[in-house]
């Protein structure tokens, strides 16, 4: 893999600067620097992240990189307003902003890490390309109800099909696009709708940006045309529960050789401090030698 042709992109805001300052630190340790990082901020949390713009990391502002003229309601951190003064949440807009990352990164090849986790181990460039496929995280027969069903019933209409389970989970952690799929499915969303792309993805009240950009590679270009290999592993060790955290806390947790990144989940609420002395304990069973200083 050609390390220069991928790029890692984070979109981040204000309340979770200090994680993603210490996504940065993860990135910088354990990421060859040829590899770029993209950062992607509300505008008036800029000043936040200012500092971090510099060698291979840019920091740009979500307002210049979604089109369609969204704007951050002042009196509201997590409310924006769409196209035509449609009220837009927070986690809404974050993957509109995820959907737009071709207008910040050059390269044909994205990896998306959230603010969230930490990477605790040299990148394995491997995990990611296999003779010019890209990985595509598929989880046959996985998450077929509940809130995941409604997302694939909404990336469903949203390709002009009628609501249906695409056959397998594409939700989770260090996930690849390439950035002609992204476009191609930009265009899609156009033919259909006849509108520009991010209104009807803006105006989705229960939505997944990977399960829509997984259905439409899956079914829509098919594998061949693609450009990826799909793969079922988790790459990530995530804490979705507290449960979760107290088994990294305790030593218990089992973390696989190939887990690139851990997830501490920011809607555990866990003070900076906790999070830190927890992943310092994580790092010092998988990485003894990097957790030493060398």
């Amino acid at each position: 893999m050609n390390s220069a042709n991928i790029t890692i992109v984070t979109c981040s805001y204000g309340p979770d600067a200090s994680r993603c300052r210490r996504l940065c630190r993860s990135i910088d340790r354990f990421v060859p620097s040829t590899i770029e990082h993209c950062i992607i901020v509300p505008r008036r949390d800029y000043p936040l992240f200012r500092d971090l713009h510099s060698g291979r990391r840019r920091v740009y502002v979500t307002e210049e990189v979604v089109p369609g003229n969204f704007q951050h309601l002042p009196a509201a951190r997590k409310l924006w307003l769409g196209p035509g003064a449609w009220p837009v949440r927070g986690w809404i807009m974050q993957q509109v902003t995820k959907l737009s990352a071709n207008h910040a990164v050059d390269t044909e090849l994205m990896m998306f890490a959230d603010s969230d986790l930490e990477l605790i181990r040299p990148l394995d460039e491997t995990l990611l390309l296999d003779d010019g496929q890209l990985r595509l995280h598929r989880v046959p027969g996985a998450m077929s109800t509940g809130t995941h069903l409604q997302w694939h019933h909404r990336a469903a209409r949203l390709l002009g099909e009628q609501p249906r389970y695409f056959g397998s989970d594409y939700v989770g952690q260090l996930i690849t696009w390439r950035r002609s799929n992204l476009e191609g499915l930009q265009a899609r969303l156009e033919d259909v709708h006849g509108m520009p792309w991010y209104r009807p993805v803006a105006r989705s009240l229960k939505f997944s940006e990977y399960i829509l950009y997984g259905a439409y590679v899956e079914h829509v270009l098919g594998k061949a045309r693609s450009g990826h290999f799909y793969c079922a592993e988790e790459i990530c060790h995530c804490c979705w529960f507290p449960a979760d955290a107290a088994r990294l806390g305790n030593g218990t947790a089992v973390i696989s050789s190939r887990a690139q990144a851990i997830l501490l989940q920011s809607n555990l609420c866990m003070r900076a401090d906790q999070e830190a002395a927890l992943l310092a304990r994580a790092q010092q069973h998988i990485n003894p030698i990097f957790s030493n200083g060398n």
